[in-house]
Order: structure tokens, then sequence, then C-alpha cells
């Protein structure tokens, strides 16, 4: 079974990125939970189901450029995000991690204002994550970190 977790809060602008995903991949293949502000709520409902795949998708402030996507490595995780949430999503990952790949998948922010809907950037950016999330071809996103290695083959 693959799971969609879809994190941020959707009346923040472009932090609502993880819900945007979450539904439009809503009657898909893949099993969609759209935890919002506190995916720390859905440990339990992870674990119950033990996904083969679990795929975390949040704004995360990484100092690029609105809509830049990257996988997000364990190492990294404590340093980037936008703080929308309670918990760090390091705590969500060791919890669910035993039983399940994860990928955790950031997308840059541009807008953060309230009330305001996803800019071009970070839509067009998740409209493209969405048709790999789809195809599971994890491989055409840069890791966070490791840009320049995967750039130059």
């Amino acid at each position: 079974m693959y799971l969609v977790l879809g994190v941020g809060n959707d009346l923040l602008g472009d932090d609502g990125v993880g819900p945007y995903i979450a539904e439009v991949l809503h009657n898909s293949e893949w099993e969609v939970l759209n935890a919002g502000i506190v995916p720390e709520n859905f440990i339990r409902p992870i674990r119950t189901r033990k996904p083969d795949i679990i795929v975390i998708v949040d704004a995360v402030d990484m100092g690029s450029a609105p809509g830049t996507i990257r996988i997000i490595p364990s190492e990294y995780i404590r340093d980037v995000g936008i703080g929308t949430h309670q918990m760090s999503l390091a705590y969500l990952i060791d919890q669910v991690s035993p039983w399940s790949k994860i990928y955790f998948i950031g997308i840059q922010p541009g807008c953060l204002d309230p009330d305001t809907p996803l800019t071009v950037p970070v839509r067009s950016a998740a409209d493209s994550l969405i048709t790999i999330i789809r195809s599971h071809d994890f491989d055409k996103v840069l890791v966070l970190g490791k840009e320049d290695a995967k750039e130059q083959d």
C-alpha cells in the first residue's frame, strides 16, 4: 500500500501545498491523509496501515526559488521547515519508519500570507510532483544537499 501525507496550513498561501496535493490525489491508487498542521496526530493511523511507501509533502524553506522541489534527507529535517505544525516531522518519521520507505518531499514556498492561494510557481511544482508520485518515479526529484552530484550525472 502507498500513502501520501499532505502537511501544511491551507489558510497560509503556499503552506497549503501539502493539503493541495493530498486533495488532488484523493481517489487515486494512493491512500491519502491530509494531516494539515497536526501530522503527529496521524502516527497511529499510519502505523495501523503499515504502508510500503509513505510520501510526506510539506512546504519547506530551503532558501531556494519558490517552487523548488527536493527530497529532504533525515539529516536536514531539523534545518528546514516553516514551523506551522507543532512537532518536527523528524518525530513522525521516526515513529513510522520501521515499516515504510519514506520520501519527505519539500516544496519551497513563495508567499505565506493569510487567505492567499498557492502561487503560480508552487502550484506548478505541486502539479509536477503529483505526476511523479503517480508514476512512482522519485528518481526525478533532486535530493537536498546532493543537487550538484545529481545534476552532473
